[in-house]
């Protein structure tokens, strides 16, 4: 019912119809890819978004991508041990 991440043990939902809970990876690649996608498609929005003086989702999105990039290496590492 738990997965170890980020040294600690964390409860992850199932999504949907799936038998097993997200793995850690899958849920941040779901985040990144939706910002990408942002980025990508939609880049005034995105500009918008990241304006740190003119948006209250600046800091958020600058603390995940911050995170993503501590986590990510040592997640993809034990992904592949797995």
């Amino acid at each position: 019912m738990t997965r170890k991440y980020a040294g600690h043990r964390y409860f992850f939902p199932a999504v949907a119809d799936l038998p097993r809970e997200l793995h850690p990876l899958m849920a941040w690649w779901a985040v990144l890819y939706a910002l990408s996608m942002l980025a990508r498609y939609q880049p005034a929005q995105w500009a918008n978004h990241i304006n740190v003086d003119g948006s209250r989702h600046a800091v958020p999105i600058e603390k995940i991508l911050e995170r993503a990039m501590e986590h990510l290496p040592g997640l993809i590492a034990d992904t592949i041990q797995e």
